[in-house]
Formats: structure tokens, C-alpha cells, sequence
């Protein structure tokens, strides 16, 4: 192959992450506050700095550390091996709430993916079908794996900036505050095996589950 012809690739490669990473593609990322929504509601968090530090919780760790590491062993399985990562993916969530989301934005994933690219995509919690699809298309794992962080805390971001509110420029300030954080752990996560999930985060978790009690919400977990 030219390396003409390999850089035109790779760049197409890029642009599937950025569109598959993008609040356009239909997965409904939207509706998801990962147990965010009920620590709002009751005043627990109410400034950008307690959206910060949450979020910054979660991606050392908690849910955004074991979705770094489950995409990046995703990206170096064989389709043997993965059917047991996504086992463990589902077997990692908290509650019944956050299991129907990853698993819901995984199916949405696979199905719209499907779809486009023309090739079949198993449905799995999304960081193991996103982390094997960009393996699939050979999209650099060093390439991805932050951005993945990125999408992960701009997500949550998005419902502090509705439910708060925040308002968007507070909400970008958190975002690029937490950008070293993201670059530390996705490089962590580059390096890390399955052995190193871990979480921390009860609180975060005890939230996901208090969720699914809240009569009044905009959010799905």
C-alpha cells in the first residue's frame, strides 16, 4: 500500500470516530445521566467544580476507568475472548439502570453501525463494541481511547449544564479543566489489563440505584 493511499485511510478512519463520538449519532447518549440526575436533584452537586470532581472520580476510578479498560481489552481480543469482556462489562454495573445503559447504547451502537458500514456488529456494552469495531477498522488504539474519555465526560457534562444549570460556557470550563485527566487515564489504560478494574465510587453507584426511585426526571439512569 502507498503511503498515499494509507494516509487517505487513515484519515477516513478518523472521521468514523468523530462521527460515531459525535451527539448526532443515534444512540441516545442523550438520555442518560448515569446517576448524576439524583445527586443534582437533591443539592449534592450544584457548581461546576462538584461536576469536575465527580466526573474526575468516575475516570480515576470508577465507570470512566473500567470503560477505558474494557475498550482497550476489547481492542486487543479476538472474537473468542470477547463474548467473556462483555460478560464482565455487564457483570460491572451497579445497577439496573446503569446495565440497561451501557447495553442499550451498545445494541444502538452496533445497530446504526451496522447499518452504514454495511457489516455486521455484534451488540455489547459500548465500550467493548466500540473498542472491537475501531480494531476492526484499524483506527489506532492511542488515537481513540481518549477521545472515548473525551465523549464520556462531555456527556456528562451536558446534564450538568440542563440540570444545574450550568450554562455552556461553565460547562466548556469543565470540560477543557478535565482535559489533562483524560489524557492521563486513557494513557493508563493503554497499558492496563484486566486485573487493574477497579472502583472507588460508591457513592456514584449508590446514586444509580437511588435513581431509579426519582419520580420526577428528564434522564434514563
Amino acid at each position: 500500500m502507498s503511503l498515499e493511499l494509507q494516509g487517505t485511510n487513515t484519515s477516513l478512519s478518523y472521521h468514523k470516530v468523530m462521527a460515531w463520538l459525535s451527539p448526532g449519532y443515534p444512540i441516545g447518549s442523550f438520555a442518560y445521566s448515569h446517576g448524576l440526575e439524583i445527586e443534582i436533584a437533591s443539592g449534592e452537586i450544584s457548581t461546576r467544580k462538584d461536576v469536575e470532581e465527580w466526573i474526575e472520580s468516575l475516570l480515576r476510578n470508577g465507570s470512566g476507568w473500567n470503560d477505558l479498560v474494557l475498550f482497550s481489552q476489547a481492542y486487543r481480543s479476538d472474537r473468542n475472548s470477547l463474548e467473556e469482556i462483555s460478560d464482565l462489562a455487564k457483570a460491572l454495573a451497579p445497577s439496573r439502570e446503569r446495565y440497561e445503559e451501557t447495553l442499550a447504547l451498545g445494541y444502538a451502537f452496533a445497530k446504526v453501525t451496522s447499518q452504514i458500514m454495511e457489516k455486521k456488529c455484534t451488540g455489547m456494552p459500548l465500550p467493548v463494541v466500540m473498542g472491537f469495531k475501531s480494531k476492526i477498522e484499524n483506527i489506532p488504539l492511542e488515537y481513540v481511547l481518549p477521545l472515548y474519555a473525551h465523549n464520556f465526560t462531555a456527556n456528562l457534562i451536558s446534564v450538568g449544564i440542563r440540570l444545574i444549570p450550568l450554562g455552556q460556557t461553565e460547562g466548556q470550563r469543565a470540560l477543557f479543566n478535565l482535559f489533562p485527566v483524560m489524557e492521563e487515564m486513557a494513557r493508563a489504560a493503554l497499558a492496563a489489563k484486566l486485573t487493574d478494574l477497579k472502583n472507588s465510587c460508591m457513592l456514584a453507584d449508590i446514586a444509580s440505584m437511588r435513581h431509579e426511585t426519582l419520580k420526577t426526571r428528564i434522564f434514563r439512569s
